[in-house]
């Protein structure tokens, strides 16, 4: 039942007014001045409405008021005033009253206002409770979020590693919301395998499929340490598409490009699986590496094929994931278009050069606003 704490000087009103009450089903304290219904409300503290006579010896209504915000700035305050209080009864509102009413009470008034003043602390205390809940899970988010990003940080390359027979150039973006874009570079034996790869989404679950399936493809590594055999790319692929749908979300899957290069015979082997379009620069011409298999993740049994291309000294590979894109709104075309523009006699800068020019280009795109997606650009120069 409501709780209501009573303050009046004049024991006979405090009587009256409790006895009125409690045949309504009130739960009521009572307190014969301002201060002892401060001390009983500092006591308590879980009061629905506080009722107080606006002139009484030590402390007044407004005192009252005012200590009362100070401890339970949401209780419905009541002020009871005389006839001809007007302004007294208009600065009470002004301090924070819910209400005020004119003595002699009347019984059907009081109830009345009392009524709706604990249905207004009710109804706050409910919001502020709300609105609580929201900082909190809003903090737990970010937590999570933080995490998520904090995994990804520490997946990605500590720093570009310097290979015989390639040039690299990278520049990574993690964005506020925590996609799922990882790259690598790594040579076991005379070969170089590098790969972008995109998992949809974002937040933890992005992060954690990301973990899995960098961790399925860089299996290779440890293929080769301890036995000395380096599988074919179909089988590599496979095996990671095979992992991320038996370990991760099922509605989850990812764009990948994958490339082995082959330091004896010059040949790049790769395989595109649903991955956006990537670039190859041989002199002042561009060749499109579109995409050759579905995306990883999705389908248990999903097959996939690779193509080939023989590789001269100067060729230069561009490589990145959608977030790029997304830049112009998902108009492919459009990005394609633009991403050519800026290839063309790129061969006369530098890798790191044409790298940067790339996505200082697109960043200008996005002005004052944060991407809403990873970005991720690696560049690849083949030396020999």
């Amino acid at each position: 039942m409501p709780k209501i704490l009573l303050i009046d000087d004049e024991e006979i009103i405090l009587e009256n007014l409790k006895f009125i009450l409690e045949l309504e089903g009130y739960e009521v304290a009572t307190a014969s001045d301002g201060r002892e219904g401060i001390r009983v409300l500092s006591e308590s503290g879980d009061f629905d409405t506080v009722i107080s006579d606006m002139k009484m010896p030590g402390l007044s209504g407004l005192d009252v008021i005012r200590a009362i915000r100070a401890i339970d700035p949401d209780l419905g305050i009541i002020i009871l005033t005389g006839h001809g209080d007007m302004d007294n009864a208009i600065q009470a509102m002004k301090e924070g009253a819910f209400d005020y009413l004119n003595k002699p009470v009347n019984a059907d008034k009081l109830i009345l206002c009392l009524e709706r003043a604990i249905r207004k602390t009710a109804l706050i205390r409910e919001n502020r409770r709300l609105n609580q809940d929201i900082v909190r899970k809003n903090l737990f988010f970010q937590n999570i979020n933080e995490t998520a990003r904090q995994i990804l940080m520490n997946m990605l390359p500590k720093e570009v590693p310097d290979l015989n027979g390639i040039r690299l150039s990278c520049i990574y973006h993690c964005c506020d919301n925590v996609g799922g874009d990882m790259y690598d570079v790594f040579e076991i034996g005379d070969k170089i395998v590098f790969y972008v790869f995109d998992v949809c989404g974002h937040g933890l679950l992005s992060a954690v499929t990301t973990m899995v399936l960098k961790s399925a493809i860089n299996n290779l590594k440890y293929l080769y340490r301890n036995a000395g055999m380096i599988p074919d790319i179909v089988e590599i692929v496979e095996n990671a598409n095979s992992e991320m749908y038996a370990n991760t979300a099922s509605n989850l899957f990812a764009t990948l490009f994958i490339g082995i290069y082959d330091r004896k015979s010059h040949v790049l082997e790769y395989i595109s699986a649903g991955h956006v379009d990537q670039y190859l620069v041989a002199g002042s011409k561009i060749q499109t590496l579109s995409s050759t298999a579905t995306v990883i993740g999705l389908f248990e049994d999903s097959r996939f094929k690779s193509a080939r291309l023989t590789i001269r000294p100067g060729d230069r590979l561009y490589l990145f994931t959608d977030g790029i894109i997304e830049i112009w709104k998902d108009d492919v075309i459009l990005a394609a278009d633009e991403i050519t523009r800026i290839l063309s006699g790129s061969s006369e800068k530098s890798l790191e050069e044409n790298i940067r020019m790339i996505h200082d280009n697109l960043m200008e795109l996005y002005k004052d606003k944060k991407p809403d997606d990873d970005i991720t650009l690696l560049g690849i120069e083949f030396t020999h």
